[in-house]
């Protein structure tokens, strides 16, 4: 599902943000969730929001060779361009 990642995530960040990434399933979920929050990426169908997290859970699993763990989302900086 690399296109759909691509296709989803390149529209707003170059696609080597995801590469050089690492999260459990729950982490990415985590992220994707922020940027629908605070970032204005849009909503993803059930199946578009599976085949997504099943494809950055498989390719991009937290593995020992990572620099650090993900920010948690408490620390975050907030968007100053979202609108109210």
């Amino acid at each position: 599902h690399w296109e759909l990642v691509k296709g989803h995530c390149s529209a707003c960040h170059s696609p080597a943000l995801v590469t050089q990434n690492r999260g459990s399933r729950q982490a990415w979920l985590e992220m994707i969730r922020w940027m629908q929050e605070t970032q204005g990426l849009w909503a993803f169908d059930e199946q578009t929001e599976k085949a997504i997290l099943d494809y950055l859970e498989k390719n991009y699993a937290p593995s020992a060779l990572y620099r650090r763990a993900p920010l948690p989302r408490s620390l975050m900086p907030e968007n100053p361009y979202a609108g109210d």
